[in-house]
């Protein structure tokens, strides 16, 4: 029959030796502090807006942005503007791309 883990630890029982208890190393404190990272100051107080689609969608935004001398952010900015107003919601969207215009 084995003996019990409590009989192994106390030496009872057996004549096995008994197991002795190992003191665990203390924790590593952290001495580097956590990393930070960057982040644009046209992007403070924002929250990224995302959506998956096809090719064609994006392509056709590209285009539509190089022909109205726009950037995606003001397109999509015009684009929700149109849908609360369609859908009678007070909240207007102001596009601050921070894009650097061509002088």
């Amino acid at each position: 029959m084995r003996a019990s883990l409590k009989s192994l630890v106390s030496g009872g029982g057996s004549n096995k030796p008994a197991i002795a208890a190992v003191a665990a190393p203390p924790p590593e404190q952290k001495t580097t502090p956590e990393p930070t990272y960057r982040k644009a100051q046209t992007r403070t107080n924002t929250r990224q807006i995302a959506g998956h689609f096809q090719a064609e969608v994006a392509q056709a935004l590209r285009i539509l942005s190089a022909e109205q001398d726009k950037d995606n952010q003001e397109l999509l900015a015009e684009a929700l503007n149109m849908l609360f107003t369609r859908y009678g919601k007070p909240v207007t969207v102001v596009a601050e791309s921070g894009r650097r215009k061509k002088a």
